[in-house]
């Protein structure tokens, strides 16, 4: 029987990278639907016709969980539901697109990426051979006509059946895009006029008259004025549904009996941790925090465990406050002479053939090749692979525990193969520093937590409070009797997922979603945190309430009719030296204006001013016109032409590939609004 290891030793694919992460990084369009009818009980969304299945889409998430989770262990299930979510609408909707237009990657396509002349570049990274760095045309076709049906398990075929898939749907996408792009045209009469508003510049004159020149005592606002306004500007003051609420949070602390509990631990441990020999073994078995046995210096050493550099190997200081929440035993494990910092390069594989690659290429350095070239070539770490591998001066501890250790005991000059957690590397030690000095020490530590029964006395304690406070003024009342702090979370989302301070707080969001202003909540447990909580409003999708926006719509609409009055005020005169004359404002000048470019020198950013200034001739005065806080009227004093050149093209291809890179996103934009994407998740989460 021929192991799986065997099979990726001999082929050299690299299956981790066409797993998981490649369909995620390469391709979050890789479509998937569920077929058939779903339950009306389990539909999690709809995206035009087709129905997302809750248990379809729970699939999807785990995956995708158990992917991430492997390199970032605080992954969070909240966010990776809303990653996975937008996958699969994008998914359905592409699919869709994909289907009326026939759009489709033929076999014979799929076959050319893989092995024609010029295959796929992560097929041609797989089989490179690490002695020649060439593409080896052989190795791909032994892989696929033995080694892959060799494996019995047909892990080694589903993968690389989810890699084809992968690139299937990336040239289908770029199909597709490719499509969309080529509808775009601009024509060259845009062109001429971009090149115009490009290299025409003015400069004008122009009088500047401050809102602030009219009082506000003399500007009258009622409520029907901000109505009418929000009104008029009813896309700005829409707001969706939201609540706020108002809670307490009794934490959960170690009362004096748990101090007392974890310091007759450690006290005791600490005869049977002065007998080990394994002291690592010990501490992972023992310590509620393990702490990486490395060498440190005298300075890294605290004041707690100084006595330990003039004391005999095996010795045990302690116990000791090493933080407000944990007690600490330090014990002396070993003495070396060591150097303070190293410099090494290395080369990193993570394949599954990764150790027999690094010994192949440490036998070709061995013989004479560059370590510089091969790193260059070969090496996944990217930050340093373009420096031939080399990772500089660094001192000990500053690298995972299994490289540090090879790095600090390895001589200047030789080469040592080591495995971490990132992969095999090959390292090199390029020079050290002198000798000193290190300690290495054990420290066992035991965290002062809360017993369940000092749990259940807080938790009884707020149950207490949530049954004696049943409506907002007995809550905000007692809150204040208790001296509670009281603390608020506004506008929360029927899909909001964090609250500060709160883990994992959605049942507490649900709950608010399901009750009436004034009503207070059960007890809710978040990690250490219980929480009481009153709901004091309720936001209905709409037009935002006046009250809420009143302060701001009132300044507006203030602004408003101020500009009203001297727009009329002004809109008689033709020439600024009227205005001049009869009001007094200066005449300023302003040169060098350009269409392409909202910003006016010592104005700012004036799109208004710009647009007013090329929109009448040389000589002409505008009418009054508002312009962020002011009202201006501008005369043209002189256009100066651009250079005479009829070649307009630059312009031209600089529109449409500014077309074509917005293009994309907004034509998925506007599909996503026309299949009118319903989310209904917060039935489920």
């Amino acid at each position: 029987m021929v192991k799986l290891e065997n099979i990726r030793n001999r082929s050299g694919l690299l299956l981790v990278v066409i797993g998981f992460a490649m369909l995620a990084f390469i391709l979050t369009d890789l479509m998937s639907s569920s077929n058939g009818a779903v339950s009306n009980d389990l539909v999690l969304g709809e995206v035009g016709d087709e129905e997302i299945d809750y248990q379809f889409f729970e699939q999807r998430v785990q995956q995708s969980f158990d992917a991430q989770k492997s390199s970032n262990p605080q992954v969070n299930i909240d966010q990776v539901r809303n990653s996975v979510w937008n996958q699969v609408v994008r998914e359905t909707i592409l699919n869709n697109q994909f289907n009326s237009l026939g759009l489709l990657v033929s076999s014979s396509e799929l076959f050319d990426m893989v092995q024609g002349n010029n295959p796929y570049p992560t097929v041609k990274q797989s089989f490179t051979n690490p002695e020649t760095g060439e593409f080896d045309r052989k190795r791909l076709l032994q892989f696929l006509k033995e080694d892959i049906n060799n494996d019995e398990t047909g892990q080694a075929m589903q993968q690389w059946l989810n890699f084809e898939e992968a690139i299937r749907k990336e040239r289908q996408n770029n199909k597709y895009n490719a499509l969309v792009g080529k509808g775009l045209s601009v024509s060259d009469w845009e062109g001429r006029q971009i090149k115009k508003n490009q290299d025409e510049i003015r400069n004008v004159s122009y009088v500047q008259i401050p809102l602030q020149t009219i009082p506000d005592s003399l500007v009258s606002i009622s409520d029907s004025d901000i109505k009418s306004y929000i009104k008029a500007n009813s896309t700005k003051y829409q707001q969706i549904s939201s609540r706020t609420i108002e809670y307490v949070v009794f934490n959960v602390n170690p009362s004096e009996d748990d101090k007392q509990y974890a310091q007759n631990w450690i006290s005791d441990i600490k005869s049977e941790f002065a007998k080990v020999d394994d002291d690592e073994l010990f501490i992972r078995k023992n310590s509620d925090i393990f702490n990486p046995f490395v060498f440190v210096s005298s300075e890294d050493i605290s004041e707690n465990t100084s006595s330990l550099m003039s004391s005999a190997v095996g010795t045990i200081v302690g116990p000791f406050k090493h933080n407000q929440n944990t007690l600490r035993l330090a014990k002396l494990t070993d003495k070396e002479l060591r150097p303070d910092s190293v410099e090494a390069r290395h080369i990193l594989l993570s394949t599954s053939n990764a150790e027999i690659l690094i010994d192949s290429l440490k036998n070709v350095i061995e013989n004479g090749q560059s370590f510089t070239s091969l790193a260059e070539r070969f090496s996944e770490d990217k930050g340093s692979a373009k420096n031939g591998g080399n990772l500089g001066w660094f001192t000990e501890g500053m690298m995972v525990k299994e490289f540090n250790d090879a790095c600090f005991s390895t001589k200047k000059g030789e080469l040592v193969i080591v495995n971490t957690q990132f992969g095999t590397h090959l390292i090199e030690i390029l020079d050290n520093s002198k000798l000193s000095t290190k300690y290495k020490i054990a420290y066992l530590d035991r965290q002062i937590t809360y017993s369940n029964s000092t749990y259940q006395n807080i938790f009884a304690n707020a149950g207490k409070f949530a049954a004696e406070n049943t409506n907002y003024e007995q809550f905000d009342a007692s809150t204040s009797n208790e001296n509670l702090s009281k603390r608020v979370a506004d506008e929360l989302l029927e899909t909001t997922v964090s609250i500060p301070g709160l883990e994992n707080p959605r049942e507490l969001v649900r709950w608010a979603y399901k009750s009436e202003v004034g009503n207070v909540s059960d007890v809710f447990e978040f990690g250490n945190k219980i929480v009481v909580a009153v709901l004091t409003s309720i936001k209905k999708e709409g037009l935002q309430d006046i009250d809420d926006v009143r302060l701001e719509v009132e300044n507006l609409v203030r602004d408003q009719k101020k500009s009203e009055k001297l727009l009329e005020e002004f809109s008689n005169y033709s020439t600024l030296d009227e205005i001049s004359t009869n009001y007094g404002y200066n005449i300023k000048t302003v040169e060098g204006i350009n269409f392409s470019s909202s910003q006016v020198p010592t104005l700012g950013d004036q799109p208004a001013f710009v647009g007013a200034s090329f929109a009448i001739e040389e000589g002409q005065t505008t009418r009054a016109f508002l312009s962020n806080k002011d009202v201006y009227i501008v005369k043209v004093d002189k256009v100066i032409a651009g250079p005479e050149n009829p070649d307009f093209s630059v312009s031209k291809n600089s529109l449409i590939n500014n077309l074509k890179g917005r293009a994309s996103y907004q034509v998925y934009q506007s599909l996503v609004d026309l299949f009118d994407v319903k989310d209904n998740r917060i039935k489920f989460y």
